[in-house]
């Protein structure tokens, strides 16, 4: 069978990209859109494979050569556009934090194709809310694809001449395979990488290649149920797809209908279908020449919305859809269908255009990685200043010959304990105490909330390792600071609580928070027995504000209307007073049962006898909901110190008694 130019794969495309759009602006209005992008994968393997075999006969150095040249001229002109830009925007105006702090690994690695691994191995998912605020987080399917363009063209030279006849197809079995094995161990793992997508690339690649050779016969059903199959296997992967469970099995049913469309569309002048006609309309075909650049420009333009204004309201939402589509037809226009045919790209041999392609490559990577080294300093946004903002420093050298020198202060803890540290840092130059601190986000010892010394908690072996190094160190002339966040959260870094104050004061009074905190007590009560037999000196802070509100969202002129900011910054004491009784209930329980436990209040500084708020005058006290700000950590800088040294003092006079 000779196939040359299929009209109706572009319409296909534009199903694909349409429903990764949807998905992307809001999942209720798609559920399973993000199924899309395997749709890409099945037609990328079928279109590439076709563009080899109309060049198979070439001698195999050129055959390879001349590949990579079209991939290069194909992907990166666009790309490269889009990473410079999208890095601009982000240096400029977008804040350097937690939620932000993966997005520059992220686009310096889609330069060369590896994002994807980037976030496999990172802790959160592509459908955990973070992933809405880093603006290449897209780019993992283009790296994908990119990595399955280095040894596809090699398997298919060989596949061609018959010299390995079934390695596609073994291949696929393998991947398939491993898709299912991470689907049920690493979901990461499954979502991003090769391993667990190849299969799909390969069924296309296969089935352009039972095409070709006339193997698969399309009379095995009729045009018009294979069409109707087709159209029910994506409406099942788009509508009912489980993200907890992709790419197995759910996967199946995008890539079996992507191929019983592909296989229809290539035989419907055999057999008409008038189903099929809707791939063959101007729209759909337009928006399918658009669909790369539509991918490429609509989630940076979602995410800087998310980042600002929001995305929310309909005229947000219409702004960014309009947004992307005039960034899209600038892109196809002007690099995508224009510059691999300008005179003087075509008079280039494919040897050049690679030398030059990766020497550009090389040099947009390293202006890029400039740009974000350079962000502290030429950011627009209010966070910027890190001596305000940033409650993180390097733990200083203690000096000598101060009241505190040769004491260690062992600080263990969840990131709250690590926002500590610029008044830990302070204390240290201060007294002269060592600082030791372990801190790892979520791994709250003594958090009061919920257990944390269970096998089954990921945090286990971390925390028990700081105990054993403790309990190997410390000496009784040492102090222990227990620092974690002992109440519930308001808002994370990526959205707020959607209750009201009273609903949320309600929801910590059921019967699975009252059965954790009770666990939680009794895990903390036997790790005090623990640790008073190596020191008398410990401390926990008691449970900070917090708040409905995240500061550094917030912070710009053009991030202030957004709707994460809504709630406003102030709450009420009463609230507050409220919200952390029951804390306060387990650490009178602490307090009374262990005299050389104390517990140090932050709030009675952070708050003033009617409201407590995210910000000191015009300085912010927290740079999100919870975790204090660098001016937070100076303006409890006194008080913490304070309350240390009285404590040693205490128990320097009892050892002389």
């Amino acid at each position: 069978m000779t196939i040359g130019f299929i009209k109706g794969i572009d319409g296909l495309r534009a199903l694909a990209v349409l429903s990764v759009i949807l998905y992307h602006l809001d999942p209720n209005l798609l559920p399973g859109g993000f199924t899309g992008v395997d749709i890409f994968f099945v037609i990328s393997g079928y279109v590439v494979a076709k563009s080899l075999n109309s060049r198979k006969d070439q001698p195999f150095g050129g055959f390879i050569t001349d590949f990579y040249k079209r991939r290069i001229l194909r992907i990166y002109p666009a790309l490269l556009v889009c990473l410079i830009i999208t890095s601009i925007i982000v240096v400029l105006f977008i804040p350097r934090f937690y939620v932000s702090r993966a997005i520059e690994d992220t686009g310096l690695a889609a330069f060369f194709g590896v994002s994807n691994f980037i976030l496999a191995f990172n802790t959160d998912s592509y459908f955990s809310p973070g992933a809405e605020f880093n603006p290449f987080i897209h780019t993992w399917s283009l790296g994908v694809e990119e990595q399955f363009y280095l040894i596809f063209p090699f398997l298919f030279y060989l596949w061609t001449k018959k010299t390995v006849k079934y390695s596609m197809h073994c291949l696929l079995v393998l991947s398939f395979v491993f898709s299912y094995y991470h689907t049920s161990t690493n979901g990461n793992h499954a979502y991003y990488l090769l391993s667990s997508r190849f299969w799909e690339l390969a069924a296309g690649a296969i089935l352009y290649k039972s095409h070709q050779t006339g193997w698969l016969s399309q009379k095995i059903l009729s045009n018009t149920y294979l069409t109707i199959i087709g159209f029910i296997s994506l409406f099942i992967s788009l509508v009912f797809a489980d993200k907890s469970h992709f790419p197995f099995p759910w996967a199946i049913f995008s890539v079996a209908g992507t191929c019983f469309l592909i296989h229809t569309i290539v035989n419907k002048s055999n057999e008409p279908s008038k189903i099929l006609n809707i791939f063959d309309s101007s729209v759909a075909v337009h928006f399918g020449k658009l669909s790369y650049s539509l991918y490429l420009w609509h989630w940076p333009i979602f995410t800087f919305f998310r980042w600002t204004t929001g995305l929310e309201s309909i005229i947000e939402i219409t702004s960014a859809v309009l947004i992307t589509y005039v960034l899209s037809l600038v892109s196809y226009y002007t690099l995508e269908s224009k510059f691999p045919h300008l005179k003087i790209i075509k008079k280039l041999g494919s040897k050049s255009v690679l030398f030059g392609g990766f020497t550009i490559i090389g040099m947009c990577f390293f202006v890029s990685g400039k740009g974000f080294n350079a962000q502290p300093w030429r950011s627009l946004s209010h966070t910027a200043n890190q001596h305000i903002w940033s409650p993180y420093t390097a733990m200083p050298i203690p000096a000598s010959n101060l009241e505190l020198s040769g004491r260690t202060l062992y600080v263990l803890g969840d990131s709250h304990a690590g926002a500590y540290a610029k008044m830990l840092a302070q204390f240290s130059e201060e007294t002269g105490a060592s600082i030791k601190l372990f801190t790892k986000g979520g791994c709250g010892v003594s958090n009061l909330r919920v257990p944390v010394l269970v096998d089954t908690n990921p945090c286990f072996e971390k925390v028990t390792g700081w105990l054993e190094k403790i309990k190997n160190e410390a000496t009784d002339k040492d102090i222990i600071f227990l620092a974690t966040l002992k109440m519930y959260r308001l808002a994370n870094q990526a959205s707020m609580h959607p209750s009201d104050p009273k609903t949320i004061i309600d929801q910590q009074l059921n019967d699975e928070s009252q059965k954790n905190r009770k666990q939680a007590l009794a895990e903390t009560l036997i790790l005090l027995e623990k640790l008073s037999k190596t020191t008398p000196m410990i401390v926990l802070d008691a449970p900070k504000p917090v708040f409905n509100y995240i500061n550094f969202r917030c912070a710009d002129w053009y991030s202030q209307n957004n709707p994460i900011c809504s709630r406003g910054y102030n709450e009420s004491r009463e609230f507050m007073d409220g919200f952390r009784k029951p804390t306060f209930e387990s650490l009178t329980i602490i307090k009374n049962k262990f005299s050389n436990v104390t517990v140090w209040d932050p709030l009675q500084i952070l708050c003033t006898n009617e409201k407590c708020s995210a910000y000191d005058g015009d300085l912010p006290l927290y740079f999100d909901g919870d975790h204090l700000s660098g001016h937070g950590n100076r303006l409890l800088y006194p008080s913490f110190k304070q309350h240390i040294l009285s404590l040693v003092g205490h128990h320097a006079i009892a050892r002389i008694d």
